[in-house]
């Protein structure tokens, strides 16, 4: 297992602050185009064993988002299982390449 962690430092245009960051990931995993590939983590015990195997191309790690004081620089803590993870977005990027539609239902 090859369990890796990206740290994001992003500048954005508009004043935010943690709770708006947070929700918005939280959407983006839970509702729309991106909810077989980001999942949402709230735990201050997330490590890197917790990943191994998830199918997801990204978990967020929502207790370790950091906003500045001047709300405009963000660091995100996005975890991947480099085998596993990347296995399944090649599988996912050639169904999409094949036209496969498969149904998911929760």
């Amino acid at each position: 297992p090859n369990v890796s962690l990206a740290i994001l430092a992003l500048t954005v245009k508009k004043e935010t602050d943690k709770e708006a960051v947070n929700e918005i990931l939280k959407n983006a995993a839970l509702k729309g185009d991106l909810v077989e590939q980001i999942q949402y983590y709230y735990s201050n015990e997330l490590v890197s064993s917790d990943v191994i195997g998830n199918p997801c191309a990204s978990v967020f790690d929502s207790q370790s988002t950091l906003v500045s004081e001047d709300k405009r620089s963000i660091v995100l803590y996005v975890w991947y299982d480099n085998e596993y993870g990347y296995s399944r977005q090649v599988m996912r990027f050639a169904k999409y390449l094949a036209n496969v539609i498969r149904l998911t239902y929760y």
